[in-house]
């Protein structure tokens, strides 16, 4: 039996014609800081330069930003844009940054609330970079484990003991966590590393604090490990605080980092599953001495004084690279 004429509906439906109309997302990598991350501004730069989309949340930017995170999706809408975060970096952005409405009890809700949500951010993304380290004695008990040389070091609440402990005319003392404490958003008070001597520290207690034995030293780098790659600075500086109370007067000199620096950097970066850090040696004698690894170290200023950029430009390839890596997306736009 022949085949009938096509029905009405088929003659007026083109086969090889959708028009697809589903929500469609971006593939971006999703930084959060705050508006003053200078290194994140050029690290967005070369990004762009190269096509790669990126979204910024910046913890004091918030009013009224919009945000949705779709664990099913696994993406996420911000600003009214849908994204499919292919990498998300919490960097500085620090819930003591973000403007409350004025009740204690309410601020406090909505900073751990965007803490939360940053964090779910994170869950849905290819790849998370988070700020987190070890803490610094745990840091330096890392070191002894894989051979590095450390100073010793107590956390007390009375640093006149140590003088005792350690049996050495000058210490350090430095803050237990950060160097800076934001007492309202956007007003960063410093508590910044001292060199002290016995006739000028009082005995009496006090807030918990680092104290380490002051190592004589050749030499003091900044090393930056990003994804295996190691790039370091000689740092010359008249006291432990120059850096933020006189920069002016702080040398910077990019340099080759040797091989016993390097060695020690790759191997705790990698016992501390670190794609990126900011590390902290002293050079004794020729022997690296750890001091302290940061998560999420600024470079640019060690860029600016040295007039070189070789961190900005690891850290975008870095970002770049686990961005290409990530699984294609059904409905991502490339």
């Amino acid at each position: 039996m022949a085949d009938g004429p096509p029905d009405f509906l088929s003659q007026l439906t083109s086969p090889d014609h959708t028009l697809d109309v589903r929500p469609r997302t971006e593939s971006a990598i999703v930084l959060l800081s705050r508006a003053c991350d200078a290194d994140l501004d050029a690290v967005q730069g070369l990004l762009a330069g190269v096509g790669i989309r990126t979204a910024r949340l910046n913890a004091d930017e918030l009013a009224d930003t919009c945000l949705t995170v779709d664990p099913h999706r696994r993406a996420a809408r911000l600003r009214g844009r849908w994204l499919t975060p292919t990498v998300t970096w919490i960097r500085h952005f620090a819930p003591a940054a973000i403007e409350g409405p004025g009740d204690p009890a309410r601020t406090a809700f909505l900073r751990e609330s965007w803490q939360a949500a940053a964090v779910s951010l994170a869950s849905v993304s290819g790849t998370s970079l988070l700020a987190s380290a070890p803490a610094p004695l745990a840091q330096l008990e890392f070191a002894r484990r894989h051979g590095v040389a450390v100073p010793r070091t107590l956390v007390t609440t009375d640093p006149y003991r140590a003088f005792a402990e350690f049996g050495c005319r000058r210490l350090v003392v430095k803050a237990a966590h950060r160097h800076f404490v934001e007492p309202e958003p956007g007003r960063l008070r410093g508590v910044f590393p001292v060199v002290v001597e016995q006739h000028t520290l009082s005995t009496g207690m006090g807030p918990p604090v680092i104290v380490q034995e002051y190592v004589e030293h050749e030499t003091e780098l900044r090393v930056y490990y990003v994804a295996g790659q190691l790039h370091a600075f000689r740092i010359d500086k008249g006291s432990a605080a120059a850096l933020w109370l006189a920069p002016d007067t702080v040398g910077v000199s990019a340099v080759t980092p040797p091989p016993s620096v390097a060695a020690a950097t790759t191997r705790l970066a990698t016992a501390m599953s670190l794609r990126y850090g900011a590390f902290d040696f002293l050079l004794r004698a020729g022997t690296p001495v750890f001091l302290e690894v940061n998560p999420d170290g600024d470079w640019r200023w060690a860029e600016r004084k040295s007039h070189t950029t070789p961190v900005t430009a690891a850290v975008a390839a870095m970002l770049a690279a686990l961005h290409r890596d990530a699984p294609d997306r059904q409905g991502c736009v490339q």
